[in-house]
C-alpha cells in the first residue's frame, strides 16, 4: 500500500474488503452518523467507474444483530460491520482514509451475509 500522503488521499479509490474511515453525514433515524469506520463491499470496477462506493458501517458496540454483524480487525479498528445497514456513498466528497483491508475469505463471506438482506 502506498504511503499515506496528501497524492494517496487524493487519489484512493477504495477496494472491495478495505476499511476506511469516512463521514457518514447526512443520516436519518437509525443510521450511523458521523465520522467512522466502514467495510468495502462494492467490486473494484464499480468504485472506479461511478465514483461511489457500498460500504457497512463497522461500530463496536458488538451483540445486537446475530448474522449481519461481521467481526473486523483491521488496523486500528476492532468491531462488527453491520451488514444489514450497507449504504452507498460517493466516497470522493466524504474525505475518505484507508485504515486496512481484510482477506479474500472474509469478503467473501461478508458479501454472502449480505446477500441474506438482499
Amino acid at each position: 500500500m502506498p504511503a499515506k500522503g496528501d497524492d494517496f488521499a487524493k487519489n484512493y479509490v477504495p477496494s472491495r474488503g478495505d476499511i476506511v474511515h469516512l463521514d457518514w453525514n447526512p443520516a436519518l433515524g437509525h443510521e450511523m452518523k458521523g465520522p467512522h469506520y466502514g467495510l468495502v463491499l462494492s467490486q473494484d470496477a464499480y468504485n472506479i467507474g461511478t465514483g461511489l462506493v457500498v460500504v457497512s458501517p463497522i461500530t463496536s458496540k458488538v451483540g445486537k444483530l446475530s448474522a449481519f454483524e461481521f467481526e473486523v480487525h483491521a488496523g486500528r479498528v476492532n468491531g462488527v460491520a453491520v451488514l444489514s445497514q450497507f449504504r452507498t456513498l460517493d466516497y470522493q466528497t466524504r474525505s475518505i482514509q484507508y485504515e486496512g483491508s481484510i482477506s479474500l475469505e472474509q469478503i467473501e463471506e461478508a458479501a454472502r451475509r449480505v446477500k441474506m438482506v438482499l
